[in-house]
């Protein structure tokens, strides 16, 4: 039975792609501008429904609204260490405005100082 529903779907789509291929400019833009009310309409009475499904499971929690159960909703949490800043723990010998906190991947003149036989300790910042 359900093949038997997916056949007469596929052959009513099949007929309206037809019937649209042989309107005019003029009934195209009328049959949009219906469709879009339509779709508005439906995204309407959705909205309603959900709603009132939202409103039944706030009060069924003890809330008197849904908006009174969204009150109490931040949103997003947000880092508590958001903001903060690390100190450097290294200075570049040769530039001493270039500096790096340890962490993430080493800067150029870190691997520079490495590569030429130094040690990570001797740019530590005393």
């Amino acid at each position: 039975m359900a093949k038997k529903k997916e056949e007469t779907q596929q052959d009513a789509t099949q007929a309206a792609q037809v019937a649209i291929g042989n309107l005019s400019l003029e009934e195209l833009v009328s049959l949009k501008a219906d469709v879009e009310s339509r779709i508005a309409q439906k995204q309407k009475e959705a909205k309603k429904v959900i709603h009132s499904q939202m409103l039944a499971m706030a009060q069924s929690a003890g809330f008197e609204s849904v908006e009174a159960f969204l009150a109490g909703q931040t949103g997003r949490r947000t880092r508590r260490d958001k903001g903060t800043s690390r100190l450097p723990k290294y200075r570049d010998p040769v530039d001493a405005s270039r500096t790096w906190t340890g962490k993430g991947r080493k800067p150029g003149w870190v691997i520079s100082h490495l590569d030429a036989g130094g040690q990570l300790e001797e740019l530590e910042i005393g």
